[in-house]
């Protein structure tokens, strides 16, 4: 009987220890081993066995997007520089509803190999830090320690290539990796001291065959310097409201938009720009003479003028799709390439300056006509090729309207260029890209070829042409001011903020407004006593455009241009121009808690646990805790869908006060603030790492979202609930800690 007794103390104790730990979640299993590749180069391999349904992300991870992985490597200088960027095993893309961007990530394993070059003869280990971030139905901050033997590293054959790299200092990666918001998961690493594992066998032929593959890409990881690993820094796009289903489609962090969509989207957005170009007047005077070549032809031989016609729209589609394919070539050395430039400082500003210099040649500065880059004896030759006949006479001509429409179809180009690479596409995306453009421009021409009478309903050039150029100007003008938002944004520079992005839009579409009403005139403008019909009718809606966007100046969510300004958190203020903090909106004279700042739908909020329990026992309120993160989409998804409604908002606002404590969180703590954990024995130095730990060691839980009511003692007034996108049951969940709170004595 008593041994039953002990079997079942045993047993209930085991249940109690188990369900205190139950919400610690560890989706990842780790594995290192070493190689070396040279009297003094290794490489140190870490891979990552990922539980089904986690994402953990690469990094090379868009930085509007979930965190990427980083490196903090430790003791380097004068031991060991670090090669370039490590190389990335089976990652894969998809387009996240939520941040509005394609993230690069890793499912079921994860396989990282870092070259290295050892300046220490005598040296034995090398240890690194690598942060990041899981995400499934809910995110956690990863934090592993990993040490590498090089004395047992297994001697592999390394490749030419390798010997041909150069190196970037580990000291400055070092440097870069030490703004990482080292959240504190508690999860403890499951290499050996070592470093060395066994590894399995049915990973031996992976490894294998990615010697040879990781050896080609280190020679242009060089290229990805300015990726998303410097700094880290990220800006979350607020989403629209999205319906139910597509929250609970977010649930599992599975894309709900798939990749071939969206390469049609872009086709037919290319198309549209092709035959727009056709009224530019690079190209619209040249429709005429074309086809009364190939009817003159047509005149001579019976076919052969639609032949050659035929010929010579296929040829500018190939020509056009030719500008893509070393863009394949390029992706398959380095697969990150596209999201390096949709992020790259000085790409965004080569694109900014680009656009600039083809709008002010729209508007008639002819001394920055991109078609002087192009030598005159390509021209030339080209055009003498097309006056010999045949076949290639076709091809020839197509090449030469390819290169003297430059003036007013790069713009288009440098458009869907920069489109495709903010969008993280891909090159298989550009050549959707380039294909809609080459047909938009081709199939006007074969039409035209089969069927000259059609020639006769076009109308006349003139001074309208330049009116079209003008306005394709403008057009660019206001796409340049992109390409400078995104290299703010991803730089944290704030100089060109929400609401100074839309006044320059404003600025530029009254502008043009004012230009298609008469009121405009540039140089080379013929003088307009009156307007046509269609100018009138773009003229207004150009204005009504305008009108539009100056709500956005206060606070509107300007919903059409949706992803084009910076995001609503990244403005002087948050409500927009006018706006003071008080209370409730900007027409009560409550002010705000010190401490405290407007959250999501403008809720009262604070980020200081201390501040805001201070306030709550102040105004005897519940304390509600938000334990989210900057990158944490169904934190958002909460926020945008939930929080929103109208049975739960003004519980937000009048019942609860509310602290959303940042796990990512990168700011520094004060000296002497930071301290050493006696939960992992490491030191706390940011605020997202205190709170980190303080969700892991006091509510066992390593995820986000986390929401919980405490009283003023700091108990919790019901289980705390995670991600919840069904309203009634988190207004229950809200309604019932408040009841218990108002029950206490």
């Amino acid at each position: 009987m008593k041994k039953l007794w002990l079997i079942l103390f045993w047993m209930s104790f085991n249940a109690v220890a188990q369900f205190g730990q139950q919400q610690i979640t560890n989706p990842l299993k780790w594995h290192t081993s070493v190689e070396k590749t040279g009297d003094d180069t290794y490489n140190l391999i870490i891979e990552a066995d990922i539980e089904d349904g986690w994402h953990l992300y690469s990094q090379f991870n868009d930085p509007n997007g979930s965190l990427p992985i980083e490196f903090e490597w430790q003791n380097a200088k004068g031991n060991y520089e670090v090669i370039g960027k490590a190389k990335e095993i089976n990652t894969h893309k998809a387009y996240n509803k939520v941040f509005k961007v394609t993230e690069t990530f890793f499912s079921k394993h994860a396989k990282l190999i870092q070259p290295v070059k050892v300046l220490n003869k005598n040296l034995k280990k090398i240890d690194v830090t690598l942060y990041g971030q899981a995400c499934k139905e809910a995110c956690i901050q990863i934090k592993e320690n990993f040490s590498f033997d090089l004395t047992k590293a297994k001697v592999v054959k390394a490749s030419k290539t390798d010997k041909s790299n150069k190196t970037v200092g580990a000291v400055k990666d070092t440097d870069k990796a030490k703004k990482i918001d080292a959240s504190k998961t508690g999860i403890v690493s499951n290499e050996n001291p070592s470093g060395q594992t066994q590894e399995q066998p049915k990973k031996k032929q992976e490894q294998q065959s990615a010697e040879t593959e990781q050896n080609t890409s280190i020679a242009n990881t060089e290229k990805t310097e300015k990726d998303l690993t410097e700094g880290g820094k990220y800006t979350p796009i607020p989403v629209p409201k999205d319906s139910i289903e597509q929250v609970k489609k977010a649930e599992n962090n599975t894309p709900v938009q798939p990749k071939k969509k969206t390469n049609w989207n872009i086709f037919w957005t290319a198309f549209i720009a092709g035959l727009l170009v056709l009224l530019t007047p690079c190209v619209f005077p040249m429709i005429p003479l074309t086809i009364s070549f190939f009817t003159k032809q047509n005149e001579k031989s019976a076919g052969q003028g639609r032949r050659n016609a035929l010929v010579y729209a296929i040829s500018i589609v190939l020509i056009y799709v030719a500008f893509s394919l070393p863009f394949h070539l390029l992706e398959k050395v380095d697969s990150s390439m596209f999201n390096a430039m949709a992020t790259n400082t000085w790409v965004n500003l080569f694109f900014f300056a680009i656009f600039i210099l083809f709008a002010l040649n729209l508007f008639g500065v002819e001394k920055l006509d991109p078609v002087r880059l192009i030598p005159q004896s390509w021209v030339s030759s080209a055009d003498k090729q097309s006056s010999k006949g045949g076949i290639l006479a076709g091809f020839f001509m197509a090449l030469t309207l390819v290169i003297v429409s430059f003036s007013c179809t790069g713009p288009a180009l440098g458009f869907i260029l920069g489109s495709v690479a903010n969008s993280a596409g891909g090159a298989t995306t550009l050549t959707y890209a380039m294909l809609g453009f080459g047909l938009g421009i081709a199939i006007p021409f074969g039409v035209l070829a089969f069927f000259p009478v059609l020639l006769k309903k076009l109308p006349q050039s003139g001074a309208w042409l330049n009116s079209v150029k003008v306005i394709f100007g403008f057009i660019e003008l206001a796409f340049a001011f992109k390409f400078l938002s995104n290299a703010d944004l991803v730089n944290q520079w704030h100089f060109l903020q929400r609401e100074v992005f839309i006044a320059i839009w404003i600025a530029i579409t009254l502008t043009m407004a004012m230009y298609l009403f008469g009121k405009i005139r540039l140089t080379h403008d013929a003088p307009v006593e009156t307007i046509g019909v269609f100018r009138f009718l773009f003229g207004l809606f150009t204005l009504s455009f305008a009108l539009y966007l100056l709500p956005g100046l206060w606070g509107a969510p300007l919903n059409i241009i949706s992803g084009f300004p910076p995001p609503m958190k990244y403005a002087e203020s948050k409500f927009g121009v006018g706006y003071s903090k008080t209370a409730s909106g900007s027409h009560t004279q409550q002010i705000l808690p010190e401490g405290a700042e407007y959250g999501p739908n403008n809720i009262i909020a604070f980020e200081d646990y201390d501040t805001a329990m201070a306030y709550a026992k102040k105004v005897n309120k519940p304390l509600l805790v938000d334990f989210t993160g900057r990158a944490c989409q169904n934190c958002r998804l909460m926020e945008e869908n939930v929080w929103s409604k109208d049975k739960i908002l003004p519980i937000f606002k009048n019942d609860v006060v509310l602290v959303s404590l940042f796990v990512d969180e990168r700011t520094k703590l004060p000296e002497d603030k930071q301290y050493i954990s006696k939960y992992t024995g490491d030191k706390v130095t940011t605020v997202g790492q205190k709170w980190s730990e303080l969700e892991t060691f006091k509510y066992k839980n390593n995820s986000q979202p986390l929401y919980v009511i405490e009283n003023h003692k700091g108990q919790n007034m019901n289980e705390p609930i995670g991600y919840t996108p069904d309203v009634d049951t988190y207004y229950q969940w809200l309604k019932k800690g408040i009841e218990n709170f108002n029950k206490q004595p």
